[in-house]
C-alpha cells in the first residue's frame, strides 16, 4: 500500500466502502420505525422512558417506567410506578407500586402495599406489609407488618432515641445563641 492510499483520517481506501455512517440518537428517534408492531409501547431514548402495560427488562437499565406490570432480570431503573415490580440481581431507584417482589437487588426507596425482599441492601422500605425471606440490609422501614427475621439499621426505637438527642442538643446550642 502507497502513502496514496492512505486518507488523512488513517482509514485505508479498502476500509473506507465498509464504514457505515453512525446515526445520532436525535437521528434514530427521528427515524421513521419499520421495525415496531402494532400496539408496541413508546419509547422515547432521550428521555430514557418506558411507559405500557406490561415490560421485561432483562440486561438493560431505564430512566423511568410507568407499567401495570415491571419484570427486571439484571438491570437498573431510576424510577419506576407500576401495579407490581418484580426485580431479580437489579438495581432501583426509586419505586411506587401496589405490590413489589426484590431478590438479590439493591434499591433506595420503594414505597407499596406489599413489599417481597430477599437478599436486598434497601435504604428506605414504607409499606403495609413487609415479608423478609432471606437476610436483607434495611436502612429505614416503615411497615404496619413484618414477617421474616429483619435487623433494620434504625427502628422505631432508635428513631426516637435519635429524634431526643437532636432535640436535646438543639435546645441547648439554641439556648446559648439567645444568651451571646
Amino acid at each position: 500500500m502507497t502513502g496514496d492510499d492512505r486518507a488523512d483520517d488513517g482509514v485505508t481506501s479498502e476500509t473506507r466502502a465498509h464504514v457505515q455512517p453512525r446515526r445520532t440518537r436525535k437521528a434514530a428517534a427521528d427515524a421513521p420505525s419499520t421495525d415496531a408492531p402494532a400496539g408496541a409501547p413508546e419509547i422515547t431514548e432521550d428521555d430514557d422512558e418506558i411507559s405500557a402495560e406490561v415490560v421485561e427488562i432483562h440486561q438493560g437499565a431505564v430512566g423511568r417506567v410507568e407499567a401495570g406490570e415491571l419484570t427486571v432480570t439484571m438491570g437498573a431503573i431510576g424510577a419506576a410506578r407500576a401495579e407490581r415490580i418484580d426485580i431479580e440481581r437489579g438495581a432501583l431507584g426509586a419505586a411506587l407500586a401496589d405490590e413489589i417482589e426484590i431478590s438479590q437487588s439493591v434499591v433506595s426507596s420503594v414505597v407499596a402495599r406489599e413489599v417481597e425482599l430477599g437478599q436486598v441492601v434497601a435504604r428506605t422500605v414504607v409499606a403495609v406489609e413487609v415479608t423478609v425471606e432471606q437476610p436483607s440490609l434495611i436502612g429505614v422501614l416503615l411497615a404496619w407488618k413484618v414477617d421474616g427475621d429483619v435487623r433494620p439499621i434504625v427502628d422505631w426505637r432508635g428513631a426516637l432515641a435519635f429524634g431526643g438527642i437532636v432535640a436535646v442538643a438543639l435546645a441547648l446550642f439554641g439556648r446559648g445563641r439567645r444568651d451571646a
